[in-house]
């Protein structure tokens, strides 16, 4: 079996750079070909609207083909080392898989999913999944001239994590970052003591007394400051199953080049700071004990 050749650094932020700038070219020749058609279409222009509908295709196939070349480099030189550093060597990464959502109260309505960066590990003994997601409102309509369309509205977009705590909570507990506008879209069942708190999030349970439970002031603390800190909106959900979901709406994706100099060094560090916001958040939640529910005497 031929041995895999390992790349150097100077290597691997060429390639990169490389494969950003044809990704670049790809969506400028895609979208600028697409915007062109359109044109061409309106003003009878036919033929033309044929060659810019060629080259559109041409941008697209470029754009996917450099797109999968850029994630599987940054897969196999630069991801699985960090999850292996974060998560422990009990970890699967499949860059083009999906995380599937759990049970969560959000201000909007969704209809199907889409997602990549699917990791399945088993950190210090808890089973967890961690994964980009999309979550879309997809509609489908009838125009005047019975012609079937379908209309898709990114509702979220972001990061999603289920951890499985391996034994029962004390109740059913959802918690829900909130603008003014999302106020008129949900209710707070529950009213914490935090008044701060109670400003950001949105709480539910259908035992109010189970949020007391869960939400010690000190949990509540620590949530705020980890809001802080997402780069998003946050929302929570801790399942009597024993199951916690926490999904964080970035509009971005995990393992992202980015804009800047393609530094491996800086590429690790950022993507293991990504990865350690959920870890964090798992490792102190596990022990707050008010989190399980007592086992009753017999």
């Amino acid at each position: 079996m031929e041995e895999k050749q390992m790349m150097t650094n100077i290597q691997l932020e060429a390639e990169l750079q490389s494969l950003r700038s044809k990704i670049t070219i790809a969506k400028v020749l895609t979208y600028g070909s697409g915007a062109a058609m359109i044109l061409c279409f309106i003003t009878a222009l036919i033929p033309l609207a044929i060659l810019f509908i060629v080259l559109a295709l041409v941008g697209g196939y470029q754009l996917e083909k450099n797109s999968s070349r850029l994630k599987k480099l940054l897969s196999d030189n630069v991801i699985n080392d960090v999850l292996k550093e974060v998560l422990g060597d009990a970890v699967e990464y499949n860059p083009w898989g999906r995380i599937n959502p759990g049970s969560m109260v959000f201000p909007f309505s969704y209809n199907c999913t889409d997602g990549s960066d699917h990791i399945k590990a088993d950190y210090n003994g808890l089973s967890i999944e961690l994964g980009d997601i999309e979550l879309i409102d997809e509609t489908e309509f009838t125009d005047e001239n019975g012609q079937t369309e379908k209309t898709k509205n990114t509702q979220f977009k972001g990061q999603w994590l289920t951890c499985d705590f391996g034994k029962k909570l004390a109740g059913e507990v959802y918690i829900s970052e909130w603008g003014k506008k999302d106020r008129k879209l949900m209710k707070s069942n529950v009213t914490m003591d935090n008044e701060q708190f109670s400003k950001r999030f949105c709480v539910r349970a259908d035992v109010p007394q189970e949020a007391y439970y869960i939400l010690t002031p000190h949990m509540m603390e620590y949530i705020l400051t980890m809001a802080d800190k997402s780069g998003g909106t946050v929302y929570m959900s801790f399942l009597r199953n024993g199951k916690m979901h926490v999904a964080v709406k970035t509009e971005r994706d995990f393992f992202e080049l980015g804009k800047g100099n393609a530094d491996v060094g800086e590429l690790r560090q950022k993507f293991s700071e990504e990865l350690r916001w959920f870890t964090d958040m798992i490792d102190t939640l596990r022990v707050e004990d008010t989190l399980y529910k007592k086992e009753e005497n017999i």
